[in-house]
């Protein structure tokens, strides 16, 4: 028995280490940086994944617990965005274990050696309150990350003052940080972004799940991404009078699980679009898209009565070279 599992140890130890080094990309990272205590070889090997994940509230989970049960989520956030206000070298004086937990993220990026090339964090509201969330966005650009998802936990909003709850789900990020990755995912936010310059932006694929973002910023957003070839919005709030996506280089397009007030899709280079469930009213969804050529339909037959059927999609589609390549009702899962 004893000599079967020596064999055992053996062969995994003589395993190359960029094989040890993808299968330790795939821990959590704090459990990944734990690997180092195994053995002298194991010491930096965590540092030459090529992908971090992160869940703040796991990072430092019974001092956060502790903290939690002590302060009340209005006053975590206004200490947060103290933090925010402060001057960074006097930051320290205002770390509680939420901070300390975002400070260890950054450390562990800091110390990561490469190349590093996806990246996900979870996070709690906090840390946008405290804009601790753009600082490891820009941390992640100077590590040359190109693919990125980062996601706001699930909260309850109930115990929440309304004024602070803005600061807890606002993501201002900047556009020329925005379009610097090449792959982006953002879950659960309110977006903000303020137009800039950027020769270098990167962005291809973009991924919006349950975000709440004025039609006019996205409409800027999307008019200013000359490389994006691939947007998907999922429960995603466009507030306004209507929304016009209209990119100069998107190819694909689709969008679900959503309420859809007058969208008119004017891209010259699209070619696909795939429609999920949507609560949408015929007229209020137009197609100026010269070279679409398919079209995947998605409906819920549970709730046909009150989402836009594939019947409306043919009419409006009339006069397109079309193909559906699925125009049944699924049930989506």
């Amino acid at each position: 028995m004893g000599e079967g599992a020596d064999e055992e140890e053996d062969l995994f130890n003589n395993l190359p280490d960029v094989f040890l080094t993808y299968i330790v990309s795939f821990l959590p990272a704090t459990d990944a940086a734990r690997t180092s205590v195994l053995s002298h070889r194991w010491k930096t090997m965590w540092k030459y994944s090529s992908r971090l994940s992160f869940d703040q509230r796991e990072m430092l989970k019974s001092l956060i617990k502790v903290y939690i049960e002590k302060y009340d989520q209005n006053k975590r956030i206004e200490l947060a965005m103290l933090r925010r206000e402060i001057p960074l070298k006097y930051a320290n004086a205002f770390l509680d274990p939420i901070a300390r937990a975002a400070l260890l993220m950054k450390s562990t990026i800091d110390n990561h050696i490469g190349p590093l090339k996806n990246c996900s964090i979870r996070h709690m509201l906090e840390s946008c309150a405290s804009g601790d969330v753009v600082r490891w966005m820009k941390k992640l650009l100077e590590k040359g990350v190109v693919n990125v998802s980062l996601e706001l936990e699930s909260h309850d909003l109930q115990n929440i003052s309304c004024h602070l709850t803005i600061f807890g789900e606002i993501l201002c990020m900047p556009f020329d940080v925005l379009t610097s990755f090449k792959v982006l995912e953002l879950k659960n936010y309110y977006l903000k972004t303020t137009l800039s310059p950027n020769s270098h932006q990167v962005l291809n694929t973009l991924t919006l799940n349950n975000i709440r973002v004025e039609s006019n910023d996205f409409e800027n957003i999307l008019s200013q991404c000359s490389s994006l070839e691939n947007l998907t919005l999922k429960k995603c709030n466009l507030f306004g009078d209507g929304v016009k996506i209209d990119s100069p280089s998107l190819k694909y397009f689709k969008f679900f699980d959503m309420t859809v007030h007058k969208m008119l899709i004017s891209a010259t280079k699209i070619e696909v679009i795939e429609i999920g469930t949507i609560i949408c009213y015929n007229e209020d969804l137009i197609f100026e898209t010269p070279n679409l050529h398919v079209i995947r339909i998605c409906n819920d037959v549970k709730n046909l009565g009150r989402h836009l059927a594939t019947r409306d999609i043919v009419e409006i589609c009339s006069g397109i070279s079309v193909s559906f390549s699925s125009h049944v009702y699924n049930i989506l899962g």
